[in-house]
């Protein structure tokens, strides 16, 4: 053991004393917020003179203002659970990824996805999809054209896509087969996250998934992505927007904001079993083309959980189209709590398709060794770099003991 336990014990008790000691601050501060959620739980005006002001103020900016705003839902509402439609079909994917490894035998990287339908009320058994995984090995896969080495963040992307395109898929065949409604999960944000790409990169990569979200909603299949304890703080910069007047919203008072230790989780905890929060749409820069295409985000938090002392709370995405439709967004609503209680806390569809998706570590080397086989019979030989080398003798000795 090369972690010394006694050193950490200390600082473990001391971080334990530092997280009692925040607690009073962070509920006084909680309190101020929750007080100003209804305090402008109407003021849809005021609000949004505010958000106006931020944007403009932060126009310069690369990031610009990211926050909520609000569509008409009084803010510190909860909306009660729904009746559930007695059948319904709910599909889920995800995917799971090898990232490209320079000290590894040889560069490619391989995206495995998973999915399930879950039929509600046919008594049938769950079916499980498995698409062909794809390994990518082509110099025009692995390399830029600056000649760099794939970025674990495209990777992503490619999955992200891919995870995408089993629903466009699977939705259309099953929402036009009967007059049940069909719902479609995925696991995280709606949008794709193309920060990390070349500008003309993100544009294409954009279209295509935009193209498939077309494609489910003229399926006529409900979408969303769900995040299990987000970490987000969008209606809290709508907060902290609240508690300044609209002409001393500056770059400065905007940095300045209280609320930065608290998470939207924390304020909506006031949410009861299977309730969720008022619907906002999501404001921030790289969202125009999903605003265009009528796929403009929008969020609510929701209660899966049964305790009214500990919720379990959710941010759930879905489009513009889904917003405006209040029949098709408390069948979502009830459809993701009904899931959610099969399991406990968490809806069963996407924790199974994650279970269908993910790669474990037997079969990562599986792949290895068949590539370290295929390699040898074209006479090349796969060799580890002397850092990877290492680190496996280190792991097998520790494995052996």
């Amino acid at each position: 053991m090369t972690l010394e336990l006694n050193q950490v014990a200390p600082q473990v008790r001391a971080m334990g004393r530092s997280l009692a000691d925040q607690r009073p601050a962070r509920d006084e501060t909680l309190q101020q917020a929750l007080i100003l959620l209804k305090q402008f739980s109407a003021e849809y005006d005021a609000l949004d003179e505010r958000i106006k002001r931020a944007e403009k103020v932060q126009k310069t900016q690369r990031f610009g203002w990211v926050g909520a705003a609000p569509t008409g839902e009084p803010l510190a509402l909860a909306h009660p659970l729904p009746p559930c439609p007695e059948r319904m079909t709910v599909i889920a994917s995800d995917g799971s990824q090898i990232l490209p490894d320079q000290h590894a035998i040889t560069l490619y990287y391989l995206i495995n996805t998973g999915s399930i339908v879950y039929q509600h009320g046919s008594n049938r058994k769950p079916e499980t999809y498995n698409p062909k995984p794809v390994l990518c090995y082509e110099m025009d896969d692995i390399f830029d054209k600056q000649d760099r080495l794939i970025s674990p963040g495209e990777v992503n992307i490619k999955r992200d896509m891919a995870e995408l395109e089993v629903l466009t898929h699977l939705a259309p065949a099953y929402a036009g087969t009967d007059t049940e409604p069909v719902i479609t999960l995925m696991d995280g944000q709606l949008s794709l996250r193309v920060i990390d790409l070349p500008f003309n990169q993100q544009q294409t990569h954009q279209d295509k998934y935009i193209e498939m979200l077309n494609k489910l909603r003229e399926s006529n299949a409900l979408l969303a992505g769900y995040i299990d304890r987000p970490r987000s703080t969008f209606v809290l910069a709508l907060i902290h927007l609240a508690l300044l007047e609209p002409e001393s919203i500056t770059e400065e008072s905007l940095r300045q904001n209280p609320y930065r230790h608290l998470t939207d989780i924390d304020l909506f905890r006031f949410l009861g079993p299977g309730e969720r929060s008022a619907i906002f749409t999501l404001k921030a820069k790289g969202l125009d083309k999903y605003d265009q295409a009528g796929h403009t985000i929008h969020f609510f938090y929701l209660n899966v959980g049964k305790s009214k002392v500990a919720p379990n709370l959710a941010r759930v995405e879905i489009p513009a189209w889904l917003a405006a439709d209040k029949n098709a967004l408390d069948t979502l609503h009830a459809a993701i709590v009904r899931q959610a209680r099969i399991n406990g806390d968490y809806p069963y569809v996407l924790a199974r398709a994650h279970e269908l998706a993910i790669i474990s570590t037997e079969e990562r080397e599986a792949v290895e060794m068949m590539l370290a086989v295929e390699m040898r019979r074209h006479n090349l030989k796969p060799t580890l770099s002397p850092k990877q080398y290492h680190k496996g003798l280190l792991t097998s000795r520790e494995g052996y003991k």
